[in-house]
């Protein structure tokens, strides 16, 4: 308990609040709202890390520190590979948090501090579960994600620490799985590329192929549960209910064969998949999008 507190009082002046206003016409809207609230750790004197879609596609963006000063957003990097966002701010520097030099490892014992609202902050602890393979239906995938054993009990973006108060992750999803109840992204991945996203450059050398889609895997395959509308697979016929069979000739029975065959082309690129619809098989021929741009 003590060593909570400790924690809490350590870090509490790198946590901040975030609101952003995002458009009603861009794409992202449609599923994440044209309002979103989130908490982000500050990393730098003028640098804020929080969860990728927090701030996707915003035009009007707050950031409001522990004493509830707001400052002024001058640049945003997305990195959609992991899910991270960089924000850099004008104004007054906020203290840093400490990052941790290692990942973490199953059993440690984690501190979550989240904002509910501009000026509170609420935490919560326990352990690290398990760090492994993650897939999501929005094309998205980790091979070490930190599954804790902690419910979040506020806004998304919220860092994770180790006991000695050091930044270990993101919170950026609840998961309805036993003591697995929230999913962090491991901060190495932000110090990977910290460099580039200080320079504002969100996108990575070599970027995926995207295709708009929403799939999820089931026992043995990998069903379409719906497209970006204006995507890739929009456009290219792909629809709700295609059961994906290969792709560019190679079987996929899973969301991670799926996206590493997909991974292989970059955006431009022509994919050819074979689905199953309506009890017919059918080729349909997909170019790859860029979601760098698609986003923008």
């Amino acid at each position: 308990m003590d060593s909570t507190v400790v924690v809490a009082r350590r870090t509490a002046p790198s946590i901040v609040f975030l609101r952003s206003e995002i458009p009603a016409q861009h794409p992202s809207a449609i599923v994440l709202g044209e309002e979103r609230m989130g908490t982000g750790v500050a990393v730098g004197p003028h640098h804020v890390l929080t969860a990728h879609y927090l701030v996707l596609g915003a035009r009007k963006l707050e950031v409001a520190g522990p004493e509830g000063r707001g400052r002024t957003v001058s640049a945003t990097a997305l990195d959609h590979e992991s899910g991270l966002a960089l924000l850099a701010l004008d104004g007054p520097p906020l203290p840093p948090a400490e990052i941790a030099p290692e990942p973490v490892v199953p059993g440690l014992p984690v501190f979550l501090l989240t904002c509910t609202s501009e000026r509170e902050r609420k935490g919560a602890s326990g352990h690290v579960s398990m760090v492994g393979p993650f897939e999501a239906f929005w094309e998205y995938m980790l091979d070490r994600a930190i599954m804790t054993t902690v419910i979040n009990p506020g806004l998304a973006g919220a860092p994770l620490f180790d006991p000695d108060g050091r930044l270990v992750g993101i919170v950026s999803l609840g998961l309805a799985a036993v003591a697995r109840y929230s999913l962090a992204i491991p901060v190495e991945l932000f110090v990977m590329r910290r460099e580039a996203l200080e320079r504002g450059e969100g996108r990575p050398e070599g970027p995926r192929a995207w295709l708009g889609f929403y799939p999820q895997g089931y026992d043995g395959g990998v069903a379409l549960t719906g497209v970006v509308p204006g995507g890739p697979a929009d456009k290219a016929g792909l629809a709700r209910g295609d059961l994906i069979l290969s792709v560019d000739g190679a079987p996929v029975s899973s969301l991670r064969e799926l996206y590493r065959t997909i991974w292989k082309k970059a955006p431009g690129e022509a994919l050819s998949l074979q689905v199953l619809r309506d009890s017919a098989i059918r080729v349909v021929e997909v170019a790859g999008g860029d979601r760098y741009e698609f986003y923008k």
